[in-house]
């Protein structure tokens, strides 16, 4: 061997996992693994640096995952075996509910090919949406809703589904033990372990300042809750712009109530309009290698209902200025897809 070539394939593990981590395009991290039968066997997916939130298509009972990469404006399919023949739900933190028949059955993380096993409960109808929190732990109760108000609850260990009745709302959202129902902007607390509402918070608008036409459109514009960064966030959509307030409970020293925030730092917020699940936050400095934008939203929405109900814009919207951004354009459905390496 000449002696200025260097045998890369003995180069000392502990140096090929701190390379593999500074690789943060997954398709390169793909060819880095590829370098050799050595660097294969002492990196895995593990190494692979936090990756910004993908888009998801539907699998069909397809063992290959179809990916989108908004970071990188790459295309890529993952093998996941453990789907083949199911049909995944709401996807969250890397889990994904499944559904094998007519039964819910496990959730599944595609990337590190782990499972946690749920107790069998079949399906009331292909849309149950999944009301679990967007930072799912493992220990963490897993809760969707059936038909009309009844939902369906399940914490690990159990082995068993608790059904409970909640009160109509249009927009439900599960963080760690409690569920937020919301129905005209009252927003209702309800803790899991005993069944009890824990507090009602009134709407965010101020009646002295707000017209009653905009308190009416606000009714019908969407709504999104969202925890962010260890609060809850209430998200509007109207007129083209996002309003955005953050949940005061006061300590026990006054009553509950949504404040109205204009800046959420180096937040970011995804919004799945489609879908009642699509909906988390990260921090852009957690992705130092990408020089992202924080203080903004990233949203999922239909691009032409009456032409093409199935062509999805993806947005970015910017806080401080009020404006929208172009991101990506999708035929088919899609959904937000937030990669994470375990179930913790």
């Amino acid at each position: 061997m000449n002696a200025f070539e260097r045998d890369w394939a003995g180069l000392l593990p502990e140096l090929v996992h701190i390379i593999a981590r500074n690789v943060i395009d997954i398709f390169y991290f793909i060819r880095f693994r590829a370098v050799c039968k050595t660097w294969r066997s002492v990196t895995t997916i593990a190494d692979l640096s936090p990756q910004f939130p993908w888009l998801l298509s539907p699998s069909h009972g397809r063992p290959d995952l179809q990916f989108y990469s908004i970071a990188f404006n790459k295309s890529f399919t993952i093998h996941a075996p453990k789907f083949a023949n199911k049909t995944f739900f709401h996807p969250c933190r890397g889990s994904m509910l499944v559904l094998l028949g007519q039964h819910y059955t496990s959730l599944i993380n595609p990337l590190s090919d782990t499972e946690i096993p749920l107790p069998i409960l079949r399906a009331e109808s292909a849309y149950d949406p999944w009301v679990g929190s967007q930072n799912f732990q493992s220990g963490d109760y897993v809760v969707f809703r059936g038909f009309g108000t009844k939902f369906h609850v399940f914490k690990p260990g159990d082995n068993k589904w608790i059904d409970m009745e909640v009160d109509y709302g249009s927009t439900y959202f599960h963080w760690n033990k409690f569920i937020f129902i919301m129905d005209a902007c009252v927003t209702k607390v309800i803790d899991l372990s005993t069944n009890e509402t824990v507090f009602v918070v009134p709407p965010p608008w101020n009646a002295y300042k707000w017209s009653a036409n905009k308190i009416t459109f606000t009714l019908w514009s969407p709504h999104f809750l969202i925890e962010s960064s260890g609060e809850v966030l209430l998200v509007t959509y109207l007129d083209k712009r996002f309003e955005i307030y953050r949940l005061e409970i006061g300590n026990n020293k006054g009553d509950p109530l949504w404040v109205e925030v204009t800046s959420i730092g180096d937040r970011m917020l995804f919004l799945d309009f489609q879908n009642d699940f699509g909906d988390f936050s990260i921090r852009a400095g957690d992705f130092g290698g990408l020089n992202l934008k924080g203080n903004c939203i990233y949203s999922i929405r239909v691009k032409d209902q009456l032409k093409c109900p199935s062509c999805y814009a993806v947005e970015r919207y910017d806080i401080e200025t009020a404006t929208t951004e172009y991101i990506h354009f999708h035929e088919g459905d899609i959904t937000w897809y937030r990669p994470a390496l375990d179930h913790t």
